[in-house]
Formats: C-alpha cells, structure tokens, sequence
C-alpha cells in the first residue's frame, strides 16, 4: 500500500508541474506577445476569433492519465525493489 501512496503522489506531482509549466508558458507568449501593426494592417480579423490561452478538453482525460502513470509508477517501483533485493 505504501508503494501505491508513493506512486500516486509522484504521478500527482508530475501532473502538477505539467500544468504549472503549461500555464508558465502561455503566460509567457502572451506577456512577450508584440503585434505587428504595419504588416496586419489590411488582414483585419475578430480578436475572439484568434486569442487562445491553454486548451480546452475532457477533464477526465487527465484522471485516466494520472491513473495509468500511477499504475506504471507502482509496478516501476515494484520492479524495482525486487532488482534490488536480489543484488
């Protein structure tokens, strides 16, 4: 039980730097975002239409992920302490 504790909270964790690194990286593009005037001058378009911050999705997409990355966690630990009792 303890190994699937350790693995779900790794699997947690790897998530949440995805996301927080996902967030950092659009707040960045948009924050160093410089528009060319001059050259979009004659191609006018809907800013709604263009501005997208992130993706939209299932949320249950990253459960079923956080899942099987906790699955293969648990049987990589698994794995290896059983390398690791037989050295």
């Amino acid at each position: 039980m303890k190994r699937l504790t350790h693995a779900a909270l790794i699997s947690a964790a790897l998530h949440l730097v995805y996301f927080i690194a996902k967030f950092g990286i659009g707040f960045l593009r948009t924050f160093t975002y410089e528009p060319d005037i001059i050259a979009e001058a004659d191609n006018v378009v809907v800013l709604q239409d263009e501005m997208v911050i992130g993706t939209t999705g299932t949320p249950f997409l990253y459960v079923f992920t956080w899942m099987g990355l906790t699955v293969m966690l648990a049987l990589g630990l698994l794995m290896f302490q059983r390398i690791s009792k037989t050295r």
